[in-house]
Formats: structure tokens, sequence, C-alpha cells
């Protein structure tokens, strides 16, 4: 008989076991009691006597004095009536003339007219005193007693002479109408010469080159 070979099969390598996933153990939060805490009320403190034992003084009572209700004074007022002063009436006007300014005053007084604190006496020149004197006339044709209640004090500064006379003579005028507030004499002085009331607006005119003033040039010879 045919021996039968006896063929080992060679050992297959082992296969290496598949390693399970690793399963998280779920961790338990251990739950914390809250205990409320009983709090005990403090014992209070017992006093202790002292041994010595104090000895009590007997109190006085003292008498109670009776208080005495005083009547109030009766104070006498000494009613004063206070005496308020009137306030005199006063207007203050301005006239212009070229390039003078006069300002005038006019209060309640006795007739006194000063021009740069000086009467109108002082002027010398008989015209110029005549202009100012044109509304002193006219006022006391109107009414007499205009003037005689009335003080008016001018002050004129600027320009010349004959500039400051008619400004100080409109002032005169216009402070007389203001004073009285009176229409009709307002009037009055423009019939006889509008300059009184109402300022004269001319003006000298400015020198130009090439000439001795506004208009006028400088000759030139022909020869």
């Amino acid at each position: 008989m045919a021996e039968k070979k006896i063929i080992k099969k060679k050992a297959e390598p082992k296969k290496p076991a598949e390693k399970k996933p690793a399963v998280k153990k779920a961790t338990v939060k251990p739950k914390i009691e809250v205990v409320a805490k009983v709090v005990e009320p403090k014992a209070e403190k017992k006093e202790v006597k002292s041994k010595t034992s104090k000895i009590e003084v007997p109190k006085v009572e003292k008498p109670i004095k009776e208080k005495v209700v005083k009547e109030p004074k009766t104070v006498k007022k000494t009613t004063k009536k206070k005496v308020k002063k009137k306030k005199l009436k006063m207007v203050l006007v301005k006239a212009k003339r070229k390039t003078a300014i006069a300002v005038a005053k006019v209060e309640e007084g006795n007739g006194r007219i000063t021009v740069n604190k000086k009467p109108l006496d002082v002027i010398d020149n008989k015209y110029m005193l005549a202009l100012l004197q044109e509304p002193v006339k006219l006022a006391d044709e109107y009414n007499t007693e205009l003037l005689a209640n009335v003080n008016i004090m001018v002050s004129v500064k600027g320009g010349g002479q004959m500039s400051q006379i008619v400004a100080a003579r409109g002032c005169i005028a216009k402070g007389l109408v203001a004073f009285y507030e009176d229409v009709k004499l307002k009037e009055f002085f423009q019939k006889y010469d509008r300059t009184l009331i109402v300022d004269d607006a001319r003006r000298k005119e400015a020198k130009k080159q090439l000439g001795r003033g506004a208009r006028a040039r400088w000759q030139s010879s022909k020869r």
C-alpha cells in the first residue's frame, strides 16, 4: 500500500483582534444637598447684679415756678409820609450846520438862554446876534409865556463862527417845539424859515487834485 503523505498545513498567522472603541463611562456628578442651617437666637446676656446694693437717695422735687406771661408792648408806628419830588421836564435836541454840531438842553426855568455858558448879549457881531434872536422873537409873537417858563442851554462845537450860530439858532427853535409839543408852533417857525426846524443838508464839496478847490484848476501858461 502506498504510504499516505501527511502534509502539515502551515499555521496561519493570527489576525490581531480588533480593538473595540472604548465606551466612555458617564460621569455622574454627585448631588449636592443644600441643608438650611437654623440659626438659633443668641441667648440674651443676663444682667448680673452686683452684690453691693446701691443706696437710693430720695429725690427732692423742685418747686415749679409759675411762668408770668408778659403782655406785648404796643409800639407806636410813626408813619412818615414820603414826599415825592416832582421830576422836572427836560428835553434834549440837536442841530447841525456844515461841521458845526449844537446840542440844547431845555428845562423848566425862568427864561434864561445861554450859548456855551454865555448869555446872548455877549455876542458883538450884530448880524450873528440878530440870527440867534430870531426864534426868541418869533416865540414871543406866538405866545409871550413860552420863554418865561423855560431855560435853554446850548453847547456848540466844530465848524466856524457862522455855522455855529446857525446850528445854535436851530437848537433854540427845535427845543421850544419839543418841550411844548406844539404842532402849530412848528408850522409857525417853518413859515418864517424852514432851516429853523430842518437842518441844512448842504456840505462843502471836497477838493480835487490838479486844482485849488472842488472845481477850480490851475491856469496853464499859453506861452
